[in-house]
């Protein structure tokens, strides 16, 4: 046995094509005693229960669990034997195509099974044939939508580009729906815009911009440009600069920094991490830089009115003026002052 075990297959060591044969054995076992499960006892007491959509459920996952576990244990299979690098990502796409397939059969079986129960029973009563003939139709456009996301899952998977693909075809929403880079409500920067998605569109997608305004833009824009979801980072971050007369001297200067951080830090709608710092000098001021960082759900243009109204109280207070440009007019020229 020890000689068996010490061998090679395809350059594979014995022990390795045990185990995988093992893994395969077990899928094979596990789905079959699932199988077995769902038919002889779940099935039993779901028989017992006053409504059906466990029924339903049971039947449209059933075959589906069966064939997932089945693949599960190929898949591990296969992973116990050293296979070559650029043939490993193939067979394991090919698996999870084959899962999301299973996946997609259940969810049809699914959603008719639970047509069958409450729509149809509701058509029939009904006296118009209107909804006799739309309700083949629904059934059918439903199944084809879930094929549809199993078929795109599974060229994604595959490793092509779904967004340039789908815009392509011109229903670049759907890529939008498949790739997710934003949803109703969040904001983002796209083609020159900055502001809110309201609505999203088979073709188009509709934008509220920061000045009100309603922008309907195309979705190939989103699919074939940089999209910057403003919405998907955890606060805004703000730089400014407040200019201060020199006559504040070097204490004035140091007070000034520490208004500057005393006013972020007590406003409520900013985030830990203020900086502020002296970083320059003008013709006639001292330069002051502050960073402030606006949480995600507060109002934005409310906290910054308050942090910039609170700091010129604050600094009035303190008696640190504001930097105000001489100027001379000769002529009707502007010139600097006379030194």
């Amino acid at each position: 046995m020890e000689g068996f075990l010490d061998m090679t297959f395809l350059g594979i060591p014995a022990m390795r094509w045990i185990y995988a044969v093992a893994y395969i054995i077990g899928g094979f076992v596990v789905g079959v005693l699932a199988s077995w499960i769902s038919r002889n006892i779940l099935g039993r007491v779901f028989a017992k229960t006053k409504t059906r959509i466990d029924d339903i459920l049971l039947a449209a996952i059933s075959r589906p669990l069966v064939a997932i576990l089945i693949f599960v244990g190929i898949w591990m299979g296969i992973d116990e034997l050293t296979i070559e690098p650029g043939v490993a990502p193939w067979i394991n796409k090919t698996i999870v195509i084959l899962i999301a397939c299973a996946v997609a059969f259940a969810l049809q079986k699914l959603l008719d099974g639970l047509i069958e129960e409450s729509l149809v029973p509701y058509v029939q009563k009904t006296e118009g044939n209107l909804d006799d003939q739309l309700l083949p139709i629904l059934r059918e456009s439903i199944s084809v939508v879930v094929w549809i996301i199993a078929v795109l899952f599974a060229i994604k998977e595959a490793g092509y580009d779904i967004g340039a693909l789908l815009a392509g075809l011109g229903i670049g929403g759907v890529a939008i729906f498949v790739d997710k880079p934003f949803i109703i409500n969040d904001r983002v920067k796209v083609a020159g815009y900055d502001g809110t998605i309201v609505e999203i569109g088979i073709r188009t997608s509709r934008l509220r911009t920061l000045d009100n305004r309603i922008v309907t833009i195309p979705n190939s824009a989103f699919t074939a440009g940089a999209i910057e979801n403003v919405s998907s980072e955890p606060n805004s971050r703000v730089a400014s600069v407040v200019e201060l007369g020199m006559s504040i001297g070097s204490e004035g200067a140091a007070r000034a920094v520490s208004v500057l951080r005393e006013v972020a830090d007590a406003q409520e709608g900013l985030d830990a991490g203020t900086v502020a710092s002296l970083t320059g000098f003008g013709q006639s001021s001292y330069k002051f830089t502050y960073v402030v960082f606006i949480k995600k759900d507060a109002d934005y243009f409310g906290t910054l009115n308050a942090l910039n109204l609170e700091l010129l109280r604050r600094l009035e207070e303190a008696r640190l003026p504001l930097a105000t440009p001489t100027r001379l007019i000769l002529d009707g020229r502007a010139a600097s002052p006379a030194r």
